[in-house]
């Protein structure tokens, strides 16, 4: 089985858009324009990160959707934390 490159752009608060892709063989990658976000102030670093947080786990139900199976995301930012994505069950 093939997997496809997948590919998609989203615009988060203050500016800035992330590009996440993901190519069978090769590391998720996460590209951000117009640079890597610098956020000082904690309550709008907050809505940015939720905003990213969506954006990514919105991707990745799409890459668990392609490939059948689940992924593990862990976060190693201030607080180490996972999250899950589960595949989409087959009716």
């Amino acid at each position: 089985m093939t997997v496809p490159t997948l590919e998609r752009d989203y615009s988060l608060p203050h500016g800035y858009s992330v590009t996440f892709s993901s190519n069978p063989g090769r590391p998720f990658e996460a590209r951000w324009s117009p640079d890597v976000p610098r956020i000082r102030k904690p309550r709008q670093q907050h809505k940015f990160m939720e905003a990213y947080r969506a954006a990514r786990r919105e991707f990745l139900n799409e890459v668990a959707a392609i490939i059948g199976g689940n992924v593990l995301v862990i976060d190693t930012d201030e607080h180490l934390t996972s999250e899950t994505i589960l595949a989409p069950t087959k009716h």
